[in-house]
């Protein structure tokens, strides 16, 4: 599986610091997919589709880089959708030697774990592995914005939008398309705690949410409706206890 991964990544400059950037990326959701499968006591079954997914989730994101230089998906293409066409229209899934049992699993996660809202599925076991790559996925997005500042947001003047802010009261995630300044995308970020589908996974995000918030420049902006994220997590815990 490693080996596979690897030998795809290849095809591209790893000395470009944005693909180093989704390389490690996708080492850290898959060790957060072992670390959670485990935590939920998925059966071995599960366990290995986690940790696959966890690998995979975002191997579009080579391909638009190189293709783009952007990883903006609003101005280029779905990443999640141009993966699941590399995996499985061009068939590179099949250099990971998994159980084609598996696949319509792995293709439901990858293909809805950055989307708003999960496709509908009546599959127990689709929904449980969407809904947990969503949540690592964020785990670590603030995980690299805080502790290892590899994407660098800095705060500006600017005032939070009306819909973002809406959004956020509202305990929703918020629609990129709403965002109209950089202080909006920050804020968005804090919204991803409203998606986090396991109650389990929420202290870690909480723990990466703090760090990012207390070294943000200019953090007086975005008080409030930090304080709104941290009350909606701390109840949610407190109900799960």
């Amino acid at each position: 599986m490693l080996e596979a991964f690897n030998q795809y990544v290849k095809k591209f400059d790893l000395n470009n610091e944005d693909i180093k950037l989704k390389y490690n990326h996708s080492y850290r959701v898959m060790e957060l997919s072992q670390k959670y499968a485990k935590q939920l006591n998925y059966s071995k079954e599960d366990y290995a589709i986690a940790q696959i997914i966890g690998l995979i989730h975002d191997i579009g994101r080579f391909e638009q880089l190189k293709k783009y230089n952007s990883y903006d998906d609003s101005k280029t293409v779905d990443h999640a959708e141009l993966g699941v066409d590399i995996l499985f229209n061009q068939n590179l899934i099949k250099q990971f030697n998994i159980p084609k049992k598996y696949y319509e699993i792995i293709k439901f996660a990858i293909q809805n774990h950055n989307k708003i809202n999960i496709e509908q599925t009546y599959d127990s076991q689709k929904l449980k592995h969407a809904k947990l790559i969503k949540d690592l996925d964020k785990i670590d997005i603030l995980y690299l914005l805080g502790y290892l500042k590899e994407i660098k947001i800095v705060p500006t003047n600017e005032k939070i939008s009306v819909q973002i802010k809406k959004d956020i009261y509202n305990h929703k995630l918020c629609n990129l398309k709403n965002c109209q300044n950089t202080n909006d995308y920050i804020a968005a970020k804090f919204a991803f705690a409203f998606d986090i589908n396991n109650v389990i996974c929420l202290k870690e995000f909480n723990k990466n949410l703090k760090y990012f918030y207390n070294h943000l420049n200019k953090k007086e902006i975005f008080e409030d409706i930090y304080l709104e994220v941290q009350k909606y997590i701390k109840e949610r815990i407190d109900r799960n206890a």
